[in-house]
């Protein structure tokens, strides 16, 4: 047994176990609702954080809530009995008190386990304790504690602490971390106990990828809008011309026509790439199972744009058929990327030039990378995507070269944009949508595989995709479909 049913003998000063002390039950017990109290407010507080910052529902935040304060409670209770006890034990209790969680501790073990970036402030200005991600965020070892607050560095975080130590008001502010990558953060700031407001526990939600993706919706719109009135301006001109001013004039109507077709022809060609983007985005998550011959994949896109190159005054070269490539991937999307990268090739060569598309099965990781973005020393080089594969897996790399005006190092890192355009003037001039890169990047993320550029200003361009070849694919496979 832990505890002695015995009583106290002549000249032991211990309290009787069974006779303890008034003043000391109370004492106790006392402990034990302060302790009971602080830890339920904690908790709810860090629950309260959760929910305003949407990172938990409402109903599981009371479910959680509940379950803790059920625990708690019973925790409460059991201990409550056993107080008597231990108002009389001698040398033992400072074991048993070792062996039992308290509340101080399982509060420290609640913010170091959040999912979310916490830390602890003191009615001092210091900060005893916080969990690693916020260790992360400031880049100090927040787990070890002992910070003075000053070392946060953050102006606008430390005056929402001060004021919230001051008066014990919740507030939300919002923190910019500028690093490799600008993250964007919404620091809640709440007090245990507004009224003693000797304590407050911080919390950090990231907002960076809500952020970007507003931003990006915001220019998409924007872009978008702009795309579709320019056509939409010139068809109701026209309309406008032909029922008034040349309501007669019939030898212009052809010409008017034509036009109007081909801004028909830009609004259909726009909204079929933005329906295809928006369909690969909303499945990029979904990893593509089949095989499919990418070989055979890139002669019939070729053969199919033919007729295209030959009106520009431009040669397609590209090897003949040797044996199926199989990668893994949806054939329809494959060709897309083909079709997009054949066919941006073509609008942005120069006439009586000519446009080389390699393809290389087999391949590591590494020969992969060489292989379609590093093949002139002089170039400028980027790798819009890169593979999410082990690096022991073997790769399809599809390069496609063309010579003009290769495309200045500024510009490389946006090519993929929604909308964005190297010479606008130019661009306009050849029809693109500026959606044809973004389409071949993100169809590129849902396969695993890589996308990488290679530049060299005024002289040619090369566009690649890495591919993954299918796993079950033996190496004696890989070496004659190679060959």
């Amino acid at each position: 047994m832990l505890f002695s049913n015995h009583k106290g003998e002549a000249g032991d000063t211990r309290p009787d176990p069974e006779n303890p002390s008034p003043d000391r039950l109370k004492t106790l017990r006392r402990s034990r609702r302060r302790d009971f109290t602080a830890l339920l407010t904690l908790f709810a507080v860090i629950l309260l954080i959760l929910v305003f910052s949407r990172t938990l529902g409402l109903v599981e935040a009371v479910i959680a809530f509940f379950a803790v304060f059920s625990a708690s409670l019973s925790y409460y209770l059991a201990t409550s009995d056993g107080d008597a006890r231990f108002a009389g034990t001698g040398p033992e209790t400072p074991d048993r008190a070792s062996q039992e969680s308290t509340p101080a501790s399982v509060a420290i073990g609640l913010i170091r386990n959040l999912p979310l970036p916490a830390f602890v402030v003191d009615g001092g200005r210091r900060i005893p304790f916080g969990n690693r991600k916020a260790g992360d965020v400031f880049n100090l070892p927040m787990e070890t504690g002992g910070f003075n607050l000053a070392v946060l560095r953050r102006p606008e975080l430390l005056d929402a602490i001060e004021r919230t130590l001051n008066d014990g008001m919740p507030r939300d502010v919002e923190l910019r971390i500028v690093g490799a990558q600008e993250q964007i953060f919404q620091a809640s700031i709440r007090c245990p106990d507004p009224a003693t407001r000797n304590l407050l526990v911080c919390c950090l939600l990231d907002l960076s990828a809500v952020k970007r993706a507003e931003k990006a919706r915001a220019d998409f719109l924007a872009n978008a809008s702009h795309e579709l009135r320019t056509p939409l301006t010139s068809l109701a001109g026209f309309i406008e011309t032909m029922r008034g001013p040349a309501r007669e004039d019939y030898e212009s109507w052809d010409r008017f026509l034509e036009i109007m077709f081909g801004q028909t022809e830009r609004m259909r060609r726009l909204i079929h790439d933005l329906l295809s983007l928006s369909r690969i985005e909303l499945s990029e998550h979904r990893r593509p199972e089949g095989e499919h011959d990418v070989n055979a994949i890139i002669h019939e896109i070729r053969d199919a744009l033919a007729p295209v190159a030959k009106e520009k005054g431009v040669t397609l070269q590209l090897p003949e058929a040797t044996g199926p490539m199989p990668v893994r991937g949806n054939r329809d999307e494959l060709a897309q990327v083909a079709q997009n990268l054949m066919d941006n090739a073509i609008k942005y060569s120069d006439p009586n030039s000519t446009i080389k598309v390699q393809i290389s099965s087999g391949l590591g990781l590494e020969d992969a990378q060489m292989q379609a973005a590093r093949r002139w020393s002089d170039a400028h080089r980027i790798s819009v995507v890169s593979s999410s594969e082990a690096r022991d897996s073997r790769f399809t790399v599809v390069r496609v070269e063309n010579e003009g005006r290769g495309i200045g190092r500024e510009h490389l890192p946006r090519l993929a944009e929604r909308f964005y355009r190297v010479d606008e003037g130019r661009d306009r001039l050849v029809g693109g949508t500026g959606l044809g890169l973004a389409i071949v990047k993100h169809i590129v993320m849902r396969h695993r595989g890589a996308f990488m550029v290679e530049s060299q200003p005024g002289d040619r361009v090369a566009f690649s995709v890495i591919l993954p070849e299918p796993q079950s694919m033996a190496e004696g496979d890989r070496l004659e479909a190679a060959e």
